[in-house]
């Protein structure tokens, strides 16, 4: 399918796909047939890329990774995040044209024709076996999980009002490969500690998230913790919140309490502005639940280099 500027121009896709523009200046360096896949991978949004990167951080502050390394991350999850949109947008392409906030996506817009997102997605996957090549051995098995996680998600709030809990396996993975590959993995009680605060952060902002689409969720019997949550989702991600800072403390034990504090406090102030009745407001709240990785990274990278 080509297209011409006339015709992207009369796509109701478009007019999400303008907002590129004015947030991210993709407009001023790509042509305009590359921005319907700039639109697929969500590269004008990278607060997915920042979800996904904090935890593989983690994983090299803790085991003391190389610039190498956290460039190498960095490329990987940009590459992988990009694919797994695209397959979550293929399994929900029927799903997106029936949501309001998804409607305007390439493929439920038909502003992508299927073939031409899985060529798309072959590429990425291509880049990402080249990433793959220089992980260490144990890194590498540990990745066969994650593509398998990956894939599987978009399924997962077919049969499961907690698709959440398989997204937090998910994207929290990174923290396991980004050890596994600078030293040796160990599952010790504090490390899983770590993983279980990591899981219960992304419950939270994913169910956050979610609250946006609930009412669309709701008629279409496509399940979330939003869905399980909906009568009194402060009162959860509440509990959640305390339950995510207990794992995290038990990880950092008392020399991280300043650490545990301010995060959990960060997101009662976050909890505090959300809005679960506006969409809006739900999206804005969820972006900036990211800062809560990149202050524990910090703090684990502060860690490191007083006592290295």
């Amino acid at each position: 399918m080509t297209l011409i500027p006339a015709q992207l121009n009369n796509l109701p896709c478009i007019q999400g796909l303008g907002k590129v523009k004015s947030c991210h200046n993709f407009n001023f360096f790509s042509p305009i047939q590359f921005l319907p896949y700039i639109h697929l991978a969500r590269l004008h949004r990278p607060i997915g890329i920042w979800l996904l990167l904090w935890p593989c951080f983690c994983g090299f502050a803790i085991s003391h990774g190389s610039l190498f390394d956290y460039i190498l991350f960095f490329i990987g999850a940009v590459t992988l995040r990009s694919a797994g949109c695209v397959i979550n947008d293929l399994v929900d392409k029927d799903i997106d044209a029936k949501v309001e906030r998804t409607k305007l996506r390439p493929l439920a817009a038909n502003l992508l024709t299927t073939k031409q997102a899985y060529i798309f997605l072959s590429i990425l996957l291509s880049i990402g076996a080249c990433i793959w090549m220089f992980l260490s051995p144990a890194a590498k098995y540990i990745s066969f999980i994650a593509a398998i996680l990956m894939v599987s998600y978009p399924f997962m709030k077919r049969f499961t009002y907690w698709p959440q809990l398989f997204l937090g396996f998910t994207f929290n993975i990174g923290l396991l490969i980004a050890i596994a590959h600078v030293s040796i993995l160990t599952f010790s009680w504090q490390l899983l500690s770590l993983f279980a605060s990591l899981v219960l952060w992304t419950i939270f902002y994913d169910t956050i998230y979610a609250f946006a689409d609930v009412h669309d969720d709701l008629k279409l019997n496509v399940k979330s913790t939003a869905i399980v949550m909906r009568h009194a989702p402060k009162t959860w991600l509440t509990c959640i919140n305390l339950l995510l800072h207990s794992f995290l403390f038990g990880f950092f034990r008392p020399n991280g309490i300043i650490a545990v504090i301010i995060g959990f406090l960060f997101l009662q102030i976050l909890l505090k502005q959300w809005n679960p009745c506006d969409a809006k407001n739900c999206i804005k709240i969820f972006g900036l639940c990211h800062f809560w990785g990149l202050i524990e990274w910090f703090w684990l990278e502060t860690v490191r280099i007083i006592s290295p």
